[in-house]
């Protein structure tokens, strides 16, 4: 009879990984015990999974969607040039090594493509921590749009602010 090769089983530990986005993924990774060299070693690689696992039993579900929310808010006000040295500040406190961090995001998006991630783990807030600098914190910004060019129609008045309402554009 002829070896089979037995692939491993998807436990629960891998259900808890399906139930984080990738930000959430990266908190996890960051807070468990992986190796700050840590190389990706294959198109599995369990230990990953073992690590997300560990890190969300160290900070907890919650701390780690808080956590994600503000990465995902500092990364979008960073990606526009737009953090504020108090938001940069708090950035540090939360996550001091860059270095860590950033093997933690990279180790993170390499799980996507064996570990699905779960409808509800998509819907991830963007959080800003501190006032957002577009709009001071209002929420709102006044602005002028144009509704048909042709005729000279144009509205004003205020908008969600793009940066911290609706979710805005990465």
């Amino acid at each position: 009879m002829p070896a089979t090769l037995d692939a491993p089983q998807a436990g629960p530990v891998t259900a808890l990984a399906e139930e984080l986005s990738n930000m959430e993924r990266a908190v996890a990774l960051y807070a468990s015990d992986m190796p700050m060299r840590y190389r990706y070693q294959g198109p599995l690689d369990w230990n990953l999974v073992d690590w997300i696992a560990q890190g969300v039993a160290r900070l907890g579900r919650e701390e780690i969607r808080r956590r994600a929310s503000f990465l995902a808010g500092h990364r979008k006000l960073w990606l526009r040039d737009m953090t504020t040295p108090e938001i940069e500040r708090r950035h540090k406190a939360r996550f001091p090594s860059k270095r860590r961090l950033d093997t933690a995001e990279s180790m993170a998006a390499t799980t996507v493509s064996w570990i699905t991630v779960a409808l509800a783990a998509r819907n991830l807030p963007i959080v800003i921590d501190g006032p957002c600098p577009k709009c001071d914190g209002a929420g709102k910004l006044w602005a002028n749009w144009v509704i048909d060019d042709a005729s000279g129609w144009y509205e004003e008045g205020y908008r969600p602010c793009p940066m911290c309402q609706d979710g805005g554009a990465a």
